[in-house]
């Protein structure tokens, strides 16, 4: 193995995984909210289905979007860094969101 090898692997990993990954797992959502949230119009009412769309697949993409770069050996650290960084980081924020909905659902005495 040589050292441009090594050092595509090391910055795959690293920079997929504590970078790019957190970075498509909080971005994608907002982005979809957007795109849903255009997509909903007066014309149609005010629908909220391209809302829940975008969201879903806000949520999806930052899953699906390395997919492609596993195939390659390559650009698979990459691939491999930024599925690991993004599912990571969807986890833990939905550990925090869910600690958060139970301490707002607990009565105050």
């Amino acid at each position: 193995m040589n050292q441009p090898d090594k050092t595509n692997k090391v910055l795959g990993y690293l920079l997929g995984g504590l970078v790019i990954g957190p970075i498509l797992a909080v971005g994608c959502p907002f982005l979809g909210v957007v795109v849903g949230g255009s997509a909903s119009t007066q014309s149609n009412d005010y629908s909220d289905t391209p809302i829940a769309i975008g969201i879903i697949a806000g949520l999806l993409l930052p899953l699906l979007i390395p997919v492609p770069l596993l195939f390659r050996p390559a650009t698979r650290p990459w691939g491999v860094g930024i599925l690991i960084g993004a599912a990571l980081t969807m986890i833990v924020l939905g550990g925090i969101c869910a600690g958060f909905i139970y301490l707002l659902s607990q009565e105050s005495a």
